[in-house]
C-alpha cells in the first residue's frame, strides 16, 4: 500500500509540473445571450463552427445567460449561430479567433412572431482591445501577417520584432536568451547559450509550417511560465478540406554583400547559402481526418 501511495504522489505531482509548465496552443470565446428587453437568456445553444476544418463546437448559456468555450482552434473563420426556443436564431460570420485570447461575443435574440425560414445576423464584436478577457500585453501575428512581413533569414526572430516592446531579440527589457520559445507547446529555446536565441542560430521550425504567433509580455495566466523577457508561443498549420501548399526557396552569394566601407574596398569572401522547402495539407476524410506536411 505504501508503495501505491508513493506512486500516486509521484503521478499527480508530475501531472501538475506539466499542466504549470504547459503554453496555451488554443483559443476560446465567451459572452452573454439576452432578449430584445435586455434579460439574460439561460439555456440557449451557442453553436461556433470552424469552416476550414467544418470542426463544430457547442455550449449552453448558464443561468446569466454566459457561456464559455475553450480549447478551440486558433484562426478561422467561424460561424457562430445563437438559437433558443421561441427566438430567431443569430448568425456571427467572420469570426477569427487569436491565439491564447479569448474573444467575445454576445447574442441578442429577437422573438419569433411567426414561421420564417430564417435570419441571419451580422453582428460586430466587442473591441479586441479594450476588455476584461486581455490578460496583459500580447502581440499576436497571424497566418497573414507572417506571409505579408519582410523577413531576411526566414526566421521567427525577423516577425516578433513586430511587437511595441521588443528591441531586436531582446523583448520587454530582458535578454534574447531569457525569452520562453515554443512550438506547439513544445520548447525550442537555446538552453545551451552560444549564439543567439533560437538553436543553431536558426529557425525552430520553417515560416511556412506557422499558423500564428503569439508574443506574450506579462499575461496574467497561470499557464504561462518559465520566462522573463517574454513567452514567444506558435502553433503549426494543419490540413484543412481543402488542398493547398506552397513551395519555395531562398537563396545567397557573395554577390549580396558589401565590399566598401567609406573610400576602403576588400575583397569579398565566397558566399553560397540555398535553402529550399515546401508545405502541402489535405483532406483525408473530409471534415474528420487531415494531413499536413513541411519539407
Amino acid at each position: 500500500m505504501l508503495i501505491k501511495r508513493i506512486l500516486l504522489l509521484l503521478s499527480v505531482t508530475i501531472l501538475a509540473t506539466n499542466f504549470v509548465s504547459a503554453q496555451i496552443t488554443t483559443s476560446s470565446i465567451t459572452g452573454t445571450v439576452r432578449d430584445a428587453a435586455g434579460q439574460n437568456l439561460a439555456g440557449a445553444t451557442v453553436s461556433a463552427l470552424h469552416q476550414p476544418s467544418q470542426t463544430r463546437y457547442t455550449a449552453l448559456t448558464q443561468a446569466g445567460g454566459q457561456f464559455t468555450i475553450t480549447n478551440m482552434i486558433p484562426g478561422g473563420p467561424y460561424q457562430i449561430v445563437i438559437s433558443f426556443i421561441g427566438f430567431n436564431p443569430q448568425t456571427l460570420s467572420d469570426i477569427v479567433l487569436q491565439l491564447g485570447e479569448s474573444t467575445i461575443v454576445d447574442g441578442n435574440l429577437q422573438r419569433s412572431e411567426g414561421q420564417l425560414e430564417q435570419v441571419v445576423v451580422t453582428g460586430v464584436r466587442r473591441s479586441a482591445i479594450l476588455n476584461a478577457n486581455r490578460t496583459g500585453a500580447v502581440t499576436n501575428i497571424d497566418v497573414t501577417q507572417i506571409n505579408r512581413l519582410p523577413s531576411i533569414n526566414r526566421s521567427m526572430n525577423d516577425l516578433t520584432r513586430a511587437a511595441p516592446q521588443a528591441n531586436g531579440q531582446s523583448i520587454g527589457g530582458g535578454n534574447s536568451r531569457q525569452n520562453n520559445i515554443t512550438v506547439d507547446g513544445s520548447d525550442f529555446n537555446n538552453t545551451f547559450g552560444i549564439g543567439g536565441n533560437l538553436p543553431a542560430n536558426g529557425s525552430p521550425i520553417s515560416l511556412d509550417a506557422l499558423q500564428e504567433i503569439s508574443i506574450n509580455i506579462a499575461p496574467y495566466d497561470v499557464r504561462q511560465s518559465n520566462f522573463i523577457g517574454s513567452a514567444i508561443n506558435s502553433i503549426t498549420r494543419s490540413g484543412t478540406n481543402s488542398i493547398n501548399g506552397s513551395v519555395y526557396t531562398y537563396f545567397r552569394s557573395q554577390k549580396q554583400q558589401g565590399n566598401r566601407a567609406d573610400k576602403i574596398v576588400f575583397p569579398t569572401q565566397r558566399l553560397d547559402f540555398n535553402q529550399y522547402g515546401a508545405r502541402f495539407g489535405g483532406p483525408i476524410i473530409k471534415n474528420k481526418l487531415f494531413f499536413f506536411g513541411s519539407f
